[in-house]
């Protein structure tokens, strides 16, 4: 299987992130943007109906008041208990109740065509405005008992469902001769033009395509933009949804899907519904999505384009490093030339040629001590440590670029800035080669670098605590052989991730004449069979570990535990080196190094508490 470039990767990783996050704010903005255009939708529609309702009853409750009124005066009273025989007494009354009931009723409400009033005994007095046809009482009496039928029999202001006169809007109401009686004698009825009704409804606009309309409780249209709808039936499916869904909006195609709400008046007893096309509705929000996508795409090329040229800028020089790597470990001893882009890849860059300078330096010195006399044996075994301690690991390195890119590629160049200057300070104290013993202070600073990139690597920080006392600071220990065991620790002993829980302690203490520094972790311990093995391994690798050895030993850890245990051997003899154990807490591991104490140096009690991980 082929595996994909850096470049291609980077490449991948800004386009799923890109299009990720401008999906989301996309498909978010959408949602978002219908859920309100339909909140709107709805807060206007029930605006308009609500509107509309309010001013129709206010408008009706006029006549209410105004026929209420009529109720008081002691010649209607009189009518309503009038014999019908007594043609006296009736024609007597006819001018009276016109002149003090009907005729200010037509004067004060201009919008008054016709008004009657009929008791129970068949009696009748009307009165209309002079361009109106008189009254036809005979019709009148027809429609007597329809009309004592239809009226509210609780006294209020009934709205009736058909006039008298054509283009007219009929109010009756049962009256009696006392305010408090529920006895009704008669019935009292005015017909209005409803074209002055119509005046309040014309002006209520809902866009190109929508209009307002009435219909009463039979499904008759009362009120409608178009005028030849007035007066004829709804279709009955639609009124069926108008029914199961008062106060709220619905759907309902017939020629084009529409959306409908509608209200029904508990006064006027009427349906007021307001309906809107729904393509029209949904206009808003195709054009919000027209823009999501046309911005979302813009945005994903602009970002694009500069991640290339971005990424460019950062993968060239790493490239470069890598080609040079790469030729190093085949034995050709290459040199990378600076980019002169950024400070910290040239640092880097430096630093990798420092060390490919040492390393070729120092192999050539161990080729020329190889070719001299045994008296040089020990000059040749300085110069195998030299070699050894140089050792500088591949993986580790190439996993330091990698979290360089990254950063690089989401972050500020802060934080190249700070691996870059880790790593540096690693190369160049890997490299010395002027020191075989160093302090304790120094291997810790080292071990300190170390951590700095290792935070980058696993997202957070991770601190390990260091117990050493201050005055075993100068004591002095092999170079390069307390950053491995921490770097094992961090491979080897939580595969499955650092967790907040897990810990990693370095502590020193003097045993006798042995200064001894041991690494505690509470990760997942060794089993028997892998501890066996490393103590086997640390036990007869010595001195004369093989070369296939060493590099097994290297691509599975660092520069290595036996690699470690060799070292602290050739500086300090075959009494010293390194120890592995499962720790006694139960979890965990303890890694030992024994070093002499050192002249001078005042005794420090050992402190088995000191030394486990609680």
């Amino acid at each position: 299987m082929m595996r994909t470039s850096m470049a291609v990767q980077l490449f991948l990783y800004f386009i799923i992130v890109i299009v990720i996050s401008s999906s989301i704010v996309g498909i978010v903005l959408y949602i978002q943007s219908s859920k309100e255009v339909e909140t709107q939708t709805e807060v206007f529609l029930t605006q308009i109906v609500d509107n509309a309702m309010q001013h129709t009853d206010m408008y009706l409750k006029r006549y209410d008041r105004a026929t209420l009124s009529i109720m008081t005066t002691s010649n209607v009273k009189e009518f309503l208990n009038m014999d019908k025989n007594d043609f006296i007494s009736y024609y007597k009354s006819i001018r009276p109740i016109k002149e003090k009931m009907m005729q200010p009723l037509l004067n004060g409400n201009p919008e008054i065509s016709i008004v009657y009033l009929m008791n129970y005994s068949g009696q009748i007095i009307t009165d209309q405005r002079a361009d109106v046809p008189d009254m036809n009482q005979s019709l009148l009496l027809e429609k007597m008992q329809d009309l004592k039928d239809i009226t509210n029999h609780d006294g209020k202001l009934t709205i009736m469902n058909w006039s008298f006169v054509d283009g007219m809007l009929a109010l009756t109401r049962k009256l009696s001769d006392r305010p408090t009686s529920k006895v009704f004698k008669g019935i009292l009825g005015i017909e209005l033009n409803i074209d002055e009704l119509r005046t309040l409804w014309k002006g209520i606009h809902l866009g190109e395509s929508g209009y307002f309309f009435i219909v009463n409780d039979k499904g008759d249209i009362v009120y409608h933009p178009k005028a030849g709808m007035i007066g004829t039936h709804l279709d009955s499916q639609l009124l069926v949804k108008l029914n199961q869904h008062t106060n709220s909006i619905f759907n309902y195609k017939d020629d084009t899907e529409r959306v409908y709400f509608n209200r029904k008046s508990d006064y006027s007893g009427w349906t007021l519904v307001a309906s809107m096309p729904l393509d029209e509705l949904k206009q808003p929000v195709m054009n919000i999505r027209r823009t999501t996508l046309l911005t979302c795409f813009l945005a994903v090329l602009a970002a694009l384009f500069l991640a290339y040229r971005f990424g460019r800028s950062i993968l060239g020089p790493i490239k470069r490093l890598e080609s040079g790597m790469r030729r190093t470990e085949k034995g050709e001893w290459t040199h990378v030339a600076l980019s002169g882009n950024t400070r910290e890849m040239d640092r880097l860059t430096m630093s990798y040629n420092m060390m490919v300078t040492r390393l070729q330096e120092l192999m050539e010195q161990v080729y020329l001590e190889e070719l001299k006399n045994k008296e040089y044996l020990l000059k040749r075994q300085a110069a195998e440590f030299q070699a050894l301690q140089l050792q500088i690991n591949p993986h580790f390195l190439y996993n330091t670029l990698e979290t360089i890119v990254c950063y690089a590629v989401i972050q500020d160049s802060q934080e190249i800035k700070d691996i870059v200057r880790s790593l540096s300070y690693m190369l160049r104290y890997s490299i010395r080669a002027d020191l075989e013993e160093i302090t304790v202070a120094n291997e810790l600073k080292h071990v300190q670098q170390f951590m700095n990139i290792m935070n980058y690597r696993i997202g957070h920080t991770f601190e390990v605590d260091v117990l050493i006392p201050p005055e075993l600071l100068l004591n002095k220990m092999v170079r390069l052989t307390l950053q491995p065991v921490v770097e094992n620790v961090f491979k080897h002993a939580f595969p499955n991730g650092m967790e907040s829980h897990h810990c990693i302690r370095i502590n020193a203490f003097i045993d006798h004449d042995d200064f001894i520094v041991t690494v505690t972790d509470n990760g997942a311990g060794i089993t028997p069979e892998r501890l066996e093995e490393l103590q086997t391994k640390l036990k007869g690798g010595g001195l004369q570990a093989s070369p296939d050895a060493a590099e097994r030993q290297e691509r599975r850890g660092g520069i290595g535990l036996v690699n470690v245990h060799n070292r602290i051997q050739m500086v300090f003899g075959d009494k010293y080196g390194l120890t592995i154990a499962n720790s006694t807490s139960g979890t965990g591991a303890v890694v030992t190094l024994t070093m002499p104490g050192g002249a001078g140096k005042e005794a420090v009690e050992f402190n088995p508490a000191r030394n486990a991980l609680s």
